[in-house]
């Protein structure tokens, strides 16, 4: 199964300091491996101003919040952002979400002609061929369609637990006798 375009949402075997209670946004899946964001997970705030300075999202107003998308890459900035913007660099992963890693991005927003609804993350979420297979038939993770809706309106300190109920399932019960929500 491709999992593109597809949201993991960790078990309660995940106890891991960076994926425990995360959900990840599969912007990219095929036979060589995985690519994803955390979309749960604000940035630690201890050097958020001078990440604000570096990215130039300090031009910004009101200045966004900035997100880990995962542990690997941590200098590279992407932002997830609707469909309806485009840029050069901009990969369309759904007719609703795109992602860009391209500085045009900073200027676009602060002109008034970037993307209306984004998230800015910093790194990202890599799995290696066949790695997240394993974790999903391991349990670790659950499975459900992405929508803009849970990516860009749905706070995220309730994401993780929104989803638990949307489906009926107590995420904390479970002990990964399943892979699939």
């Amino acid at each position: 199964m491709n999992l593109k375009n597809h949201i993991l949402i960790s078990s309660s075997n995940l106890e891991d300091q960076v994926f425990g209670k995360s959900i990840v946004y599969i912007c990219e899946h095929d036979k060589n491996g995985a690519m994803g964001f955390l979309i749960n997970k604000p940035f630690p705030e201890k050097n958020l101003k001078l990440i604000l300075q570096e990215t130039g999202l300090s031009k910004l107003e009101p200045h966004p919040n900035i997100y880990l998308g995962g542990p690997v890459g941590i200098n590279n900035g992407f932002f997830i952002h609707t469909s309806k913007y485009f840029t050069e660099g901009t990969q369309k992963i759904s007719k609703t979400i795109s992602i860009t890693s391209n500085h045009n991005v900073i200027d676009d927003l602060s002109n008034g002609s970037g993307p209306n609804e984004y998230r800015f993350s910093l790194g990202y979420s890599g799995w290696d061929k066949g790695q997240l297979d394993k974790e999903i038939e391991n349990g670790d993770w659950f499975i459900m369609p992405a929508t803009s809706k849970l990516i860009f309106n749905t706070p995220d300190c309730k994401k993780w637990d929104t989803l638990s109920s949307e489906f009926g399932i107590d995420l904390i019960e479970i002990t990964g006798n399943t892979g699939f929500a």
